[in-house]
């Protein structure tokens, strides 16, 4: 019990952490320098988006009715600085938070053998230094800004972005400039804080299949005990959701300023689905091999047993004379043929993969929410509902 206590803790505040949640430790800033997830999240929305507005109207690029008309019609910006960077900070407790108890059930679920459970500590251990890097806070912040060099060296500064940041030829506003060295270096931080947690949470997972799991085929959950970590694709619903507010939000400017193409819906949307899945689901794919071999060693045993007692029920009740069959009201036979082949039913109905319909409706629903608002708010709502409409005939 005390080895599973300590898995737990160590477990609880595995994922929570990570980049950027560590960088005002740079500045000799304490860490984290806000505890609470609403004051973070409240930051990046008065860092990343309030600022873009006060500047257009404090200091506009040319013509400040002009600019903030533009900018309140940028619904690209709002979704990526206003919704999409707090979401990805809440879900650093939302989902980082249950991917941790997820993983932490390992110790407590008897699929792993005795000497594991000291593994398993080591690897929760290293995950969380890997998480909690310094090397990692500062890798992602030279990405990010290594990202927006690369923009300003290959001409995009001006070219491609919103009206309201450019002012005169060729040249970004004060508002403009911001965007480029603040808003979108946050958002680039949080988004790249992520796949760095996700790169983690899928060496970790590898570590564990590869601990000699005592996998039960017959288990009801249809993935030999595993399919608890379908709970860690549900886990990753917010995250999905802020995903799909970046895009959403280019889906929305596409449609508002009548730059469609027949393609454009299906490539954002079907662009979103495939990361998410991608991000979210693939890395459980590390238990495929393990799964498919325990199925492997025992459909067959399983099999066999149904065999044997199906010839046993038939010689019993088909080959002997009438006057010898039991009582058929007294006679166990038939509860003893049912249990066994409701096991070896869930035997052959076992998943490779330990996830369930439910979890990744729920993972693909959070994902394509904010399309459902982008649509509503960039195309007539007779439009909408007529799509809508067309998608159920």
């Amino acid at each position: 019990m005390q080895v599973t206590n300590e898995a737990e803790a160590e477990g609880h505040d595995l994922f929570e952490w990570g980049p950027p949640r560590g960088l005002p430790g740079f500045v000799r800033l304490s860490v984290p320098a806000l505890p609470t997830v609403r004051s973070r999240a409240l930051l990046a929305l008065a860092i990343g988006w309030l600022p873009l507005l006060l500047l257009i109207l404090l200091v506009p690029g040319h013509d400040r009715a002009s600019d903030l008309r533009d900018f309140l019609r940028d619904l690209g910006t709002h979704a990526r600085f206003a919704f999409a960077a707090p979401i990805l900070l809440v879900a650093h407790v939302e989902t980082a938070r249950r991917l941790g108890v997820v993983v932490r059930h390992f110790a407590i679920s008897g699929l792993l053998p005795s000497d594991a459970v000291e593994r398993l500590r080591s690897e929760l251990a290293s995950a969380r230094a890997a998480v909690r890097a310094p090397s990692a806070e500062l890798l992602v912040l030279l990405l990010a800004y290594a990202f927006i060099l690369w923009l300003f060296a290959t001409g995009i500064s001006t070219h491609g972005l919103p009206a309201w940041t450019i002012v005169g030829q060729g040249r970004l506003s004060v508002a403009g400039w911001w965007h480029m060295l603040v808003s979108l270096p946050i958002l680039l931080m949080l988004l790249m804080g992520w796949f760095w947690r996700i790169l983690l949470w899928t060496r970790l997972l590898y570590k564990v299949a590869a601990m000699d799991l005592r996998l039960i085929v017959a288990h009801p959950d249809n993935a030999g005990g595993l399919g608890f970590l379908a709970q860690s694709v549900r886990a990753f619903g917010t995250f999905a959701m802020g995903i799909g507010c970046i895009a959403a939000g280019r889906f929305a400017n596409v449609h508002l300023h009548g730059a469609t193409t027949p393609l454009t819906g299906s490539f954002l949307i079907g662009g979103t689905v495939a990361l998410v899945l991608l991000l979210c689901v693939a890395p459980l794919g590390v238990f495929w091999p393990v799964m498919a071999r325990a199925w492997r060693r025992n459909a067959m045993y399983y099999g066999a047993l149904a065999v044997a007692l199906g010839r046993s029920f038939e010689d019993r009740w088909f080959d002997g004379p009438a006057e010898e069959q039991p009582d058929l009201l007294s006679a166990p036979d038939f509860s003893a043929a049912a249990d066994l082949y409701g096991v070896v039913s869930n035997v052959y109905a076992m998943r490779f993969l330990p996830v369930d319909l439910r979890s990744l409706l729920i993972l693909l629903a959070a994902s394509l929410a904010p399309f459902l608002v982008a649509m509503f708010l960039s195309m007539p709502t007779a439009m909408v509902l007529q799509e809508l409409k067309g998608m159920m005939l």
